[in-house]
């Protein structure tokens, strides 16, 4: 990383794209100090959020400014990076006495890691065995935002490396969709849901054919709202969004995903309901370092 004026960059950018992102940033910091009389700024390190995260969308609506400089006068500070496995940053550690400091310790979302914490929670798993189990599995990778989701016939001779095998969770929707919920989540808090409704072709992928915004509770209940706080709080996710199937064969709750870096909102929702969405984690960021 090289600091350029304001902010640290990848060596790997070029000069000219630094040199905008620093234009674009002042001219937030004029936005701020204009509306607050003072220059509001988020810290999100080590790495700089991209326009299309939520987190972006969040400061541009309640004009904050957002900073990688951790010499910055911040409100509160985010742990930032793209990666399935970060470490944890110790300038991070060193603020988190004097501000609050949101996903400091969620530095592993591997897909097995977020299964044992799911259980920990439910009382009940997605993973198999794919040398024991008879049937079907769907295998993916353990990474995050890979999108590599397969259905495969089991049991299997050699196991594919850093893949995690689970249950064939059965989503299905009458109209013949394959229904995701995903899930923000801040701090204790589900502001609301989307519904994303895809067609089988897209089954394991992020792209939606239908999204829509709804009430948590319309399709989680308290019990289980209770039961994901208890799995966020544990495995150290402050903001971001979780992934949840309803199984249709036995009515059960299932994690299978978890994003510490969110963009958002998806795409093809409504455009006043993506409006609504941010206003929404706006202001329930805003009461976490109230």
């Amino acid at each position: 990383m090289r600091k350029i004026l304001n902010n640290y960059y990848p060596k790997s950018k070029s000069w000219f794209e630094c040199f905008g992102k620093e234009l674009r940033y002042s001219f937030r910091v004029l936005k701020s100090l204009f509306c607050h009389r003072k220059v509001l700024r988020v810290l999100a390190y080590p790495e700089l959020p991209g326009s299309r995260a939520i987190i972006s969308k969040i400061a541009i609506h309640k004009k904050w400014v957002i900073t990688n400089n951790p010499k910055k006068k911040v409100l509160f500070a985010i742990s930032w990076k793209d990666s399935t496995l970060r470490d944890v940053p110790e300038k991070l550690q060193n603020l988190s006495s004097k501000i609050t400091v949101l996903n400091l310790y969620n530095d592993n979302i591997l897909k097995t890691y977020v299964e044992e914490y799911f259980y920990e929670a439910f009382g009940y798993r997605t993973r198999i065995d794919p040398q024991l189990h008879h049937g079907k599995a769907v295998c993916k990778s353990e990474y995050n935002a890979t999108h590599s989701g397969n259905i495969v016939e089991c049991p299997v001779d050699t196991p594919e490396k850093d893949c995690i095998y689970q249950i064939v969770i059965d989503n299905q929707t009458e109209a013949g969709f394959y229904e995701d919920i995903r899930v923000p989540v801040i701090g204790k808090t589900i502001p609301y849901v989307y519904i994303k409704l895809k067609e089988e072709s897209a089954r394991f992928e992020t792209r939606a054919q239908k999204v829509y915004i709804h009430e948590p509770e319309k399709y989680i209940s308290r019990e289980e709202q209770q039961r994901i706080f208890r799995f966020t709080t544990s495995i150290g996710l402050d903001f971001g969004e979780i992934d949840v199937l309803r199984n249709r064969t036995d009515g059960k709750l299932y994690i299978v995903d978890v994003n510490n870096t969110p963009y958002g909102p998806p795409a093809n929702l409504a455009e006043q309901d993506a409006k609504k969405a941010v206003e929404i984690q706006s202001e329930g960021l805003e009461e976490l370092f109230k």
